[in-house]
């Protein structure tokens, strides 16, 4: 083709060196802004503690009317929850509250407590925080889904005291009978996308 000419590249050397420094600087510093808003997102939403709550601030994130039996608050270790959980005295019932996912207000969840017996004592694992206990050491706990009017119901095997936060950093007895190689983190990571996931599929967050 007749008269055709490449576009000339452009050269290093079209700019002088302060200008390209102050570029690299600034594309460094935009790249390192971003990578730490991702973390803290990230932060907010898995594997930050739970904050701590008063008596009426658990209440507060029920449906009103809910008739509730908090227990003691006062020995808690609220830095090593990612839930704070509780089973009724008549043991039929559970209860949680937690800090949504989405926009880190607390929210109260109340579930039916089902005991599952077994005719032999057999291992059961925990589909929350995957802990093997060797026998009688979780519970069936529905949730209604919202917005169905109580016709349906999701269900869950979890450990029959929810205490599954205290499991994950081995604060209570006995260990796992299965140790996994898993590192902490991942394993709060896991458990938390878990349970969110659950209670998501019924509306609850």
């Amino acid at each position: 083709m007749n008269g055709w000419r490449p576009c000339p590249t452009p050269k290093a050397n079209l700019l002088d060196r302060g200008t390209m420094r102050s570029l690299q600087e600034g594309s460094v510093a935009t790249c390192a802004s971003n990578e730490k808003r991702v973390a803290t997102n990230r932060l907010t939403r898995y594997g930050s503690p739970m904050l701590a709550l008063n008596r009426e601030q658990i209440a507060a994130a029920f449906d009103e009317g809910e008739v509730l039996r908090v227990p003691d608050l006062e020995n808690v270790q609220w830095s090593s929850l990612d839930y704070f959980g509780w089973v009724h005295p008549s043991g039929h019932l559970g209860f949680i509250v937690l800090q949504s996912p989405h926009d880190g207000r607390s929210r109260g969840i109340r579930m039916s407590r089902a005991k599952r017996p077994a005719k032999k004592p057999q291992m059961e694992m925990c589909s929350w925080c995957h802990h093997v206990h060797k026998a009688n050491g979780t519970a069936m706990f529905t949730v209604p889904v919202r917005g169905s009017e109580g016709r349906h119901t999701l269900g869950n095997v979890v450990c029959k005291d929810l205490d599954c936060s205290l499991r994950i950093r081995n604060l209570v007895q006995p260990d796992s009978f299965m140790r996994e190689t898993l590192y902490q983190p991942a394993k709060i990571w896991r458990m938390q996308t878990t349970m969110h996931k659950w209670l998501g599929r019924a509306n609850q967050l």
